[in-house]
C-alpha cells in the first residue's frame, strides 16, 4: 500500500485532478494549505532562499491544496501518478507543486478494506 500526497500550488487544475482519481475509481481527500515560505514572507522575515518562493508565488493565490490518497496496488499508482504528471506537464512549470509517495504499512477505519 502507498500514499500518494500532492502539494498543488496550481490550484486551478485541482478539477483536472479529481478527474484523475475519480477515472481510476481511487478515492482521495483534498485540504487547504498554506506553505510556510508565504506565510515568513507575510511576517517580512529575511530569509535568503525565500527570495526565489517570493518570485514564484507572486501574482499567485497564496494557498494551495493538498491532494492525498491511499492506493493498494502498486500498478494503479503508477498509473495515477503518470496521470497527474500529465496533468501538471510534468511539474515543468516551477512553483506549479510537488508530488510524493510514501509506503503505508497499516490502514485502519472506515472503508479501509474498499482500498484498491
Amino acid at each position: 500500500m502507498f500514499a500518494l500526497i500532492l502539494i498543488l500550488n496550481d490550484i486551478y487544475k485541482l478539477d483536472d485532478i479529481h478527474e484523475v482519481f475519480y477515472d481510476e475509481e481511487i478515492g482521495a481527500t483534498t485540504i487547504d494549505s498554506q506553505g510556510m515560505g508565504k506565510v515568513l514572507l507575510d511576517h517580512n522575515i529575511n530569509v535568503p532562499m525565500l527570495v526565489s518562493v517570493k518570485k514564484l508565488i507572486d501574482g499567485r493565490k497564496p494557498y494551495s491544496k493538498i491532494v492525498f490518497s491511499i492506493i493498494r496496488d502498486k500498478e494503479k499508482l503508477d498509473k495515477v501518478v503518470e496521470e497527474i504528471q500529465k496533468v501538471l506537464d510534468y511539474f515543468k512549470e516551477p512553483g506549479v507543486g510537488f508530488m510524493f509517495v510514501m509506503p503505508v504499512v497499516e490502514v485502519y477505519g472506515s472503508n479501509s478494506d474498499d482500498i484498491k
